[in-house]
């Protein structure tokens, strides 16, 4: 058992972020007879860590109450998709260090670069992956003129529309990771889940229909390439997920 400072200094955070915790009720503390102090037992020490791991994901409290709410999840399963999140993230920080290098080279004068070629690797660099993995399958579905102008489309987003597609699939996969753990398709975290993906597709398509949206379902489901880009990323399970949730909500 565990008093409020010593859970506090076993999980190197403060005592107010314990009580804080316990007053958002994703703690539960017992009180001692005969002082009245808070007692966290092992039970809540694994209950803080997985807290601990969900806060690292940036899981606002609330979705990370709703997530520990389920009674019927396993532990394994939830630390599973929690390592397979974070090891995600450390790819996403490791591409961030490589820029801030080029960066610090480009302040010294050893390497140059402008700001729109800065912009536009980023870009690039996805187009360039999104081809190598994915560019023969999708132009022999939607055609080749379909696909060049999303292409185009994505070279021509301004620094701000870029940002927001980029914030729309980390929204997404944060979603992804609650619905790992409740396989609530009814809940709010599954239709923020399809308004971000239908969102972030209309910011490189030319048009959208309900039907293209459930068709490339189809295609994520049928191809393990696409498979594993969600699967990689949120774990296991994540791209099927997905397919659900747009087969329900794209009508």
């Amino acid at each position: 058992m565990y008093q409020t400072n010593e859970l506090a200094e076993l999980a190197g955070i403060t005592p107010r972020a314990v009580r804080y915790y316990e007053k958002e009720g994703l703690l539960k503390a017992r009180r001692e007879p005969e002082n009245n102090y808070r007692l966290f037992d092992e039970q809540q020490v694994d209950r803080l860590q997985q807290i601990l791991f969900y806060r690292e994901l940036d899981l606002p409290i609330q979705q990370i109450k709703r997530i520990l709410s389920y009674q019927h999840i396993d532990r394994l399963q939830i630390l599973t998709v929690q390592k397979q999140a974070l090891q995600a993230k450390r790819q996403k920080l490791d591409a961030l260090i490589r820029l801030a290098d080029q960066t610090i080279l480009d302040e010294k004068g050893q390497k140059h670069m402008t700001d729109e070629e800065k912009f536009t690797a980023f870009k690039r660099q996805m187009l360039k992956t999104n081809e190598q993995k994915y560019g023969d399958e999708i132009r022999e579905k939607y055609g080749r003129q379909i696909v060049e102008e999303a292409n185009a489309k994505m070279l021509h987003m301004t620094a701000a529309d870029y940002e927001r597609f980029q914030n729309l699939e980390k929204d997404l996969f944060k979603q992804l990771i609650t619905l790992l753990a409740t396989q609530d398709l009814n809940g709010p975290e599954a239709k923020q889940v399809f308004e971000d993906h239908k969102s972030w597709l209309k910011m490189t398509w030319t048009s959208y229909s309900p039907a293209t949206h459930r068709g490339l379902a189809e295609m994520y489901l049928q191809d393990n390439r696409f498979q594993s880009y969600y699967d990689d990323t949120v774990g296991v399970g994540a791209t099927a997920l997905l397919c659900k949730i747009i087969k329900k909500y794209a009508k």
